[in-house]
């Protein structure tokens, strides 16, 4: 009966060392393959603020600059202040798609382009409810590698328009 123990101890130790070099070798595939999802990168650190140049406006900003943050976004926040928003760093441009799920707060939804220039502007968008399942999507007219999301009316109080300069 030891004898038995021993045989299943064994295996079991087996089967979980393979399990966990698996998990290992796959972390590391990852690490190797979508580097950004694991580290920020961003050219002289993340930004601390948006500056619209025209308006004089300056949003303080959380950065949002890796996949799992993108998902996340603004998601759950109950409140957030007018002088406040989140930046959303992508490494390339491309025409960019967002949702409202989860977002308990309205939001205006600005897009720039690589030269930090305004592409898109969508406004004043209403959270998509919990129990609703499907949320719709709302994509950029152009490319944009930024996008910051501020709170509804943001824009329009503002005067922000498509073509304004941007600074961060």
């Amino acid at each position: 009966m030891i004898q038995g123990l021993k045989k299943l101890n064994i295996k079991k130790a087996i089967f979980l060392g393979v399990i966990f070099l698996g998990a290992t070798f796959l972390l590391m595939a990852l690490i190797v393959v979508y580097p950004n999802f694991f580290i920020k990168q961003l050219k002289g650190g993340n930004p601390e603020f948006v500056n619209f140049v025209k308006q004089g406006l300056k949003i303080k900003v959380d950065v949002a600059a890796t996949p799992y943050e993108w998902t996340k976004g603004l998601m759950f926040r109950e409140a957030m202040a007018q002088d406040l928003g989140m930046l959303f760093i992508f490494p390339n441009s491309e025409v960019r798609s967002f949702w409202m799920k989860n977002t308990l707060i309205p939001l205006d939804i600005i897009f720039i382009s690589k030269d930090k220039k305004i592409v898109d502007i969508k406004e004043n968008f209403q959270p998509c409810p919990s129990s609703q399942i499907f949320c719709p999507s709302y994509n950029s007219v152009a490319e944009s590698m930024y996008v910051v999301e501020v709170n509804a009316e943001v824009v329009s109080k503002n005067n922000i328009k498509v073509g304004d300069k941007v600074e961060f």
